[in-house]
């Protein structure tokens, strides 16, 4: 009787955290998500696309919790901009949307404008990553996922913090990655948490860098 009581109580506690895991999408004002664009791609128009070089494309949106463009659905907007203005918007990012401290899923409007003047060249270099140390970085991390403990480590009692090498882009998208130190056991599990964090772009002499930096990941077991 206690253990089916315990099970059932048991279940009941797991019942919000399956909830969780598929959050309803929520509405917010175009104006409340523009104070949260942390990377903003002005469009490129391709030379056989250049007229017209004026105008707007409106989309509807959806952005991840982790502040990722999801979805864009076309609602307005002159069709020879809509390819520039797709390319760019795809890759702005945003300081994730929270309710009570939790990230949501948003609904929102996205604009976005061509000038008179046409859009804006972006030119491609290829440049070497900066170097940042881990403190630096970690003022700069918006959005983390803690890792799944390894059942086989957990259940021989492994503990223990794992070092890992990582390439952030000028997106704030965890890259590359190489573990340093860190037991094998744990390492794979803080290879696949760490690629989902996602930081505030790193600005060095006034533009947007690729950064390298150092992650650590703790795995502990409660009661030790």
């Amino acid at each position: 009787m206690t253990r089916a009581f315990a099970l059932l109580l048991s279940s009941c506690c797991l019942m919000p955290a399956v909830a969780q895991d598929s959050p309803e999408t929520i509405t917010v004002p175009e104006e409340t998500m523009q104070k949260l664009v942390i990377h903003k791609v002005k469009p490129l128009v391709r030379a056989e696309t250049e007229s017209p070089t004026q105008g707007t494309v409106v989309w509807n949106a959806i952005i991840s919790e982790a502040g990722n463009i999801e979805s864009l659905q076309m609602v307005s907007g002159h069709p020879m901009l809509v390819p520039a203005a797709l390319r760019a918007v795809k890759q702005w990012r945003y300081r994730p949307y929270e309710v009570n401290g939790i990230p949501r899923v948003v609904e929102t409007t996205i604009r976005v404008e061509f000038a008179k003047e046409g859009a804006e060249t972006i030119a491609s270099e290829a440049e070497s990553p900066v170097l940042a140390t881990a403190e630096d970085m970690r003022g700069r991390l918006i959005y983390r996922v803690g890792p799944i403990y390894p059942p086989l480590a957990r259940q021989a009692r492994i503990q223990g913090v794992v070092v890992l090498r990582v390439i952030i882009n000028k997106l704030g998208e965890v890259g590359d990655t190489q573990v340093v130190r860190g037991h094998p056991m744990l390492s794979p599990a803080a290879v696949d948490a760490v690629k989902k964090w996602r930081y505030i772009p790193y600005e060095s002499d006034g533009r947007t860098a690729e950064i390298e930096t150092e992650v650590r990941v703790i795995f502990t077991l409660a009661g030790s």
